[in-house]
């Protein structure tokens, strides 16, 4: 009677083993017995790299901070707060009446000097006055074109022009004001593409060189990626940091990138075609990797294991150096529930999801 309820808990117990680990104790039985239902996908052939990643700032392509060459008035603004404008665009002229009072005194002249060398030509040829008047008169004109050339510059000193096309910044002056050279009218940016400066450890300089594409995202659009390309590396490492700078030309066509952002960097290095299978298909054992390939037979799918070398790894997926071919067939779930040899039923997605 004591053996017979000894028994009744191991039946209970052996039940319940059987209910919830099936494929484990059908893995464990013999060949005879009904497939294992597993996951798997094939060995592919993609573009791949060895990224390196960093933290970069953007900067303006080009940025100036708009000051006047001289100390007077304002008497006319031509622009307003955050306006696009083109090369050469005038923003803002500065009193300069008196400058145009004095170039057109010399302009007027300016002609009666030509006017007075051309007489003497006359005179000179005729043999009526001598030469070392007429060289006279042509010495005042060119003084006077000199005089004129001055002003001119005077003038356009108070007119400050857009030196490249871009987008302005904040309006600091209104008309009347006072500038000096330490005034800051306005700020100018060409923010269609933008300089990203980042830095990397040292140990990673023979992986970046000029050239190299580069992806960035900000965190204020984290699902874009704008792209661009490594520009140069700086010649020097940081003696304090061990890193050194790269700097890189990033893409903003459409201006959603600003200067001073925050980026997450990403410089595609060492482009290459390479086999690639799913991260869970690995069998790390005793320090080597492996994985089960599922062989076509006529009696079905039967595992074999086997050793592979890997390369770079990837979010879900990680390279293969050797040990596979394209095409191959991986279990990438139900590695535990199964051995060298083992029959198995691949599954596809819809039956998976529907146990």
């Amino acid at each position: 009677m004591k053996m017979i309820r000894t028994l009744g808990p191991i039946r209970t117990s052996l039940a319940l083993l059987l209910a919830l680990f099936p494929p484990l104790l059908q893995a464990q039985s013999g060949p005879g017995d009904s497939p294992v239902p597993v996951r798997a996908a094939p060995v592919k052939l993609e573009q791949i790299s060895n990224p390196v990643e960093a933290l970069g700032t953007a900067r303006a392509w080009e940025f100036v901070s708009l000051r006047a060459g001289v100390t007077e008035h304002i008497s006319r603004i031509a622009f307003d707060s955050g306006q696009r404008v083109k090369a050469g665009d005038v923003l803002v002229e500065l009193s300069h009446g008196e400058e145009l009072a004095e170039l057109a005194g010399a302009r007027a002249t300016l002609q009666r000097n030509e006017r007075d060398a051309k007489r003497l030509r006359g005179l000179v040829k005729k043999n009526l006055t001598t030469r070392e008047q007429l060289e006279a008169a042509e010495t005042q004109v060119a003084e006077t074109r000199a005089l004129i050339d001055g002003l001119q510059a005077r003038i356009d000193d108070r007119i400050i022009r857009a030196p490249f096309a871009g987008q302005l910044g904040l309006r600091n002056i209104s008309v009347g004001s006072l500038v000096t050279p330490t005034t800051e009218i306005t700020t100018l940016q060409d923010i269609s593409r933008l300089k990203l400066d980042f830095t990397v450890p040292e140990r990673q300089l023979s992986a970046i060189s000029g050239g190299m594409a580069i992806e960035a995202v900000s965190q204020a659009d984290p699902e874009r990626v704008f792209k661009g390309e490594v520009m140069i590396v700086e010649a020097r490492v940081d003696p304090q940091t061990r890193a050194f700078t790269v700097r890189a030309r990033l893409d903003n066509p459409d201006g959603r990138l600003k200067p001073g952002m925050l980026l997450r960097v990403k410089v595609i290095s060492q482009p290459r075609e390479g086999l690639t299978i799913p991260e869970a298909a690995l069998v790390p054992m005793a320090g080597d990797q492996s994985v089960f390939v599922a062989e076509k037979t006529e009696a079905g799918h039967v595992v074999q294991r086997r050793q592979v070398q890997i390369g770079q790894r990837y979010e879900g997926k990680v390279e293969i150096l050797s040990g596979l071919s394209q095409g191959d067939l991986v279990v990438t779930r139900g590695t535990l529930h199964i051995r060298d040899g083992q029959a198995v039923a691949i599954q596809s997605d819809s039956e998976a999801s529907s146990r």
